[in-house]
């Protein structure tokens, strides 16, 4: 072994401690980078040549060892588009489209990229995009309301769907109660006349919607006209039909003598309108059947047909007579909506993209997938804590969250650095101090050269 050969060794050692020290660096400078993965430094020795009699030192030489599979803490935000994966898996993005002019369709790199950095916010286009400027991609939902995912493509996630279009009413369902005891409109006995007395319970009302999202009020007065045997007026102000004549049904109640109809169910319904019936579908009754009926009316936008939905025949379910003081309603609703306007947005762990409108509607248009790798740590880094595929790491595997292994979306959640700040100033200091041993090294060759070239002048 000579000395210059000494000399070298220890050159390879300053170079390799000089590459820890700016990973380090790298890595303490990136300590508050959302989704930045650590980069540790491993060595490995050079061999000249290795006897059992002679060797000659080749000295070390440094190599980056990723850690893009380790995950960093998931801390809450504020900010509800800011996403994290709770698990392994990275998020889909692409880099920044071509400038265009406005108007015109932006068009984005073919390559798709990956990150963990899910800063992600709405810009004024629309598109989610993270702080370094990457674009969230997703599935597409082909229908809203179903949550139906084309998993074959993903396209950049823009919120464009500002107006939720009204939807016409199209069903009505009530539960009820009447009172069995309650005084009769008539007085019994021929001849039928009127009871002076008689007060009629408090109407019921619901709103419900035109087909231009014009609200409506749909009104449904109950009379005790018998026993077991009541009558229910449909009214509505605006409609040209039943304002002119108003849609009467009877509601026949079981007295509890047929075992297929408890006391206090509905038996049957029937329309007993007056004057030119309005258009009235009632479905013969069954015991256990749907006690509905379809009504035929018009707001100035065409005909609109709204299905009422009494409950269930023979059942204690819907509209029932039972002993109360007056008519109480459990419950009533309608399926229609006004116009409504985008109000916000937010995502759940399905990875669901949200769309929350003013008039109460909830419709998902995107579903963000989860991308894994066989070798995360050989992904290409880029940029902004963005990575690229390689051979190495193997093609991405595209998900749903949740599925084969892959992470679920972590609403209003960032994922932090995996830094660990102690451990990179304790790497600090023991790469300072053989970087010093190293140069200590050829302090020691050069006097011992110096001391050979002295022996030669002497």
């Amino acid at each position: 072994m000579s000395l210059f050969a000494s000399l070298t060794t220890a050159i390879t050692g300053l170079d390799a401690q000089q590459d820890a020290i700016a990973n380090i660096s790298d890595n303490i400078s990136n300590a508050q980078t959302i989704g930045f993965k650590e980069i540790d430094t491993t060595f490995q020795n050079l061999v000249t040549d290795s006897t059992p009699q002679l060797n000659q030192p080749g000295g070390v030489t440094s190599q980056p060892l990723y850690e893009n599979n380790v995950a960093g803490n998931l801390t809450p935000s504020a900010v509800t588009t800011n996403l994290a994966i709770s698990g392994t898996g990275f998020f889909q993005v692409k880099a920044p489209p071509a400038a265009v002019a406005q108007g015109q369709t932006p068009v984005f790199p073919e390559q798709n990229l990956y990150t963990q950095a899910g800063d992600f916010t709405l810009n004024a286009q629309g598109y989610l995009v993270n702080s370094a400027g990457y674009y969230l991609t997703a599935y597409p939902v082909t229908d809203p309301q179903t949550k139906t995912v084309n998993t074959s493509t993903t396209v950049p996630i823009q919120v464009s769907q500002l107006v939720n279009a009204p939807v016409a009413t199209a069903n009505l369902n009530l539960a009820a109660n009447v009172p069995s005891s309650y005084p009769l409109s008539t007085i019994p006995g021929p001849p039928v006349a009127a009871n002076p007395a008689y007060v009629a319970p408090s109407p019921i009302t619901e709103q419900v919607y035109d087909a231009t999202g014009a609200a409506q009020t749909e009104t449904i007065q109950f009379n005790h006209t018998a026993a077991d045997t009541w009558t229910a007026t449909i009214t509505s102000p605006n409609d040209t039909i039943t304002s002119a004549t108003p849609a009467v049904l009877q509601l026949n109640f079981s007295d509890g003598t047929n075992p297929a109809f408890p006391a206090g169910t509905l038996v049957s319904m029937t329309n007993i309108s007056g004057g030119p019936p309005p258009a009235i579908t009632i479905p013969a009754a069954a015991a256990n059947g749907a006690a509905t009926f379809s009504l035929t009316q018009n707001f100035g936008s065409g005909a609109q047909t709204l299905n009422f939905n009494f409950g269930t025949y023979g059942t204690a379910s819907g509209v029932t007579q039972y002993a109360d003081s007056a008519v109480t309603v459990q419950s009533v609703t309608q399926d229609g909506t006004p116009r409504g306007s985008f109000e916000n947005l937010t995502i759940d762990q399905n990875g669901f993209v949200n769309l929350n409108y003013t008039n109460g509607q909830s419709l998902a248009f995107f579903q963000i997938p989860v991308a894994q790798f066989n070798d995360p740590d050989q992904l290409q880094r880029l940029q902004g804590s963005a990575f690229s595929s390689t051979i190495d790491s193997g093609s991405p595997e595209l998900n749903p969250p949740g599925v084969n292994g892959g992470g679920t979306i972590a609403p209003s959640t960032l994922e932090q650095s995996n830094v660990d700040i102690a451990t990179q100033f304790t790497q600090l200091i023991t790469a300072q101090q053989v970087y010093t041993a190293n140069s200590k090294v050829i302090t020691t060759a050069d006097q011992l050269l110096s001391t050979v070239i002295a022996l030669i002048q002497g």
